[in-house]
This record gives structure tokens, sequence and C-alpha cells, in this order.
């Protein structure tokens, strides 16, 4: 299985659709309208809708792949799977117009914890679908990414809903600090708003994920030596989050 890795600089590129609020379609100016930008494949369910609307004036080509999503050593890793296909693959939206991708579960539900996977949108160059005209150049090709997460197992009747479970500490690594998030629940956790000792700010707008079982880091701002976090998790308003034992 041929593994992908996105260095920080591509993946905050990649990732920049998804500081906006999770109930609006992800947009950029004169490019692909997309929603919703946190798909779920619910327990019993077999697949989600993705919509991609066209709000340019000219026809627009995008590949859909959906890859799997892991997160080692507190970096994001992403790898070619097919439990969960997006059909059609390759889609063409006339101008003003707007194109169902269905995401469709080919396996069987996870067994309790959800599953990760990360949809990858790519907007084919005109060159690659037209003959280039003499002297032209090469068209700028965007790259959208979105969340996808596979349900587990239906809960027990009147059993709480699945919630993430975060701790926090300080580590040191190549010289530098960061703060280190785990989840040992079994959901992600999608962090906005963190924030150090009440008043400094770890990061703008969205943070990041911290997926079922896995833990990121975030690298901490000069001589800061935190003895706090909050955040708002999954668009909960913000709370304090567990500071792990030493």
């Amino acid at each position: 299985m041929k593994t992908i890795y996105l260095s920080l600089a591509l993946l905050f590129v990649a990732l920049l659709l998804l500081i906006i609020s999770p109930s609006a379609g992800a947009q950029q100016p004169g490019s692909v309208l997309i929603w919703p930008v946190n798909p779920v494949i619910e327990a019993d369910k077999k697949a989600a809708a993705l919509w991609l609307e066209n709000p340019g004036k000219s026809s627009v080509t995008l590949q859909v792949r959906v890859y799997a999503w892991e997160q080692t050593d507190g970096k994001n890793v992403y790898a070619a799977q097919d439990a969960v296909v997006g059909t059609p693959p390759i889609v063409t939206i006339a101008p003003g117009t707007k194109q169902l991708v269905r995401l469709t579960r080919m396996g069987a539900i996870p067994a309790s914890a959800e599953t990760p996977y990360r949809i990858i949108i790519d907007e084919v160059p005109v060159e690659a679908r037209e003959p280039a005209a003499p002297g032209a150049g090469i068209s700028f090709r965007m790259r959208y990414s979105v969340p996808l997460f596979v349900a587990g197992a239906v809960p027990a009747k009147n059993a709480p809903a699945p919630m993430p479970k975060l701790v926090w500490r300080v580590v040191a690594e190549g010289g530098s600090r960061f703060v280190e998030v785990r989840n040992d629940g079994p959901v992600h956790a999608r962090l906005t708003e963190a924030v150090i000792d009440g008043t400094m700010p770890l990061g703008e707008g969205l943070l990041g994920y911290v997926l079922a079982g896995r833990m990121m880091r975030w690298p901490l701002p000069d001589r800061a030596t935190p003895t706090s976090l909050r955040a708002a998790v999954n668009g909960l308003p913000s709370t304090p989050i567990e500071r792990a034992a030493d």
C-alpha cells in the first residue's frame, strides 16, 4: 500500500478550507463550493453525500480520491485504500451547477472506534483536458481536502454518544517544544480556539484534528511555559483540557 506523506507546508494548504465554520460550505473566491465540510457515514448507512458546486464562469473538472488517514508520531499520514470510494471519481461541472459525489462504504461497519479518511479533490488543469494554445501559460491547480469519518457500531439504546477523551502535555524534541494532545476516546477531536494559560492563542481558528487513539503535536510559542490549555472540541463551547500526569 503506497503511503503518502504531506509536509506541514503542503498540509496547511490542503487543510485551508477546514478553517471555516463547519456549517458553511468550503469556498475560495472563483473556485469550488464543497459541502458538507465534515461528512460522516453513519453506522446504519452505507453512504454519505458530498456536493461540489461551480459558482464560476467556466467549467471545472475535478478528480475525487479517498485516502485512509492515520496519525503517526504527531504527523498526518495518508494512504491508498479501497474500503470507501467516491463516485463518480472524475466530474466536469458546468458554470452555475452542482454535482453529487456519493461516498460509499464497501466493507463492514467498524467494530467500535470510528475510521477516519481524507477526501482529496484536485482541480484538473486546463492543459490536461484541452490542447494548449500557443504561448499559453500553465493553469494553477487547486487542491481541496475534506475529512470523512465512518462511524463505529451503533451504540446500545440510551447509551451516551461517544466522545473524545483528551489529555495534554509539553514535550521537547530536536531543540523545540510542543504541546502534545492525546485522544484516548473512540471518536476524533476537532480543536478550535485553542488557548494556553487563558490568553495566549496556540493557533488561529482550526488548530487541527486528533484522531481516536492517536496524538498530535503543535509548536509552542517562544518562551511559553503553559500550565493550562483550553479549546473548543467538535464545535462545543471552549472547555479546559486535562493535563496528563507527569
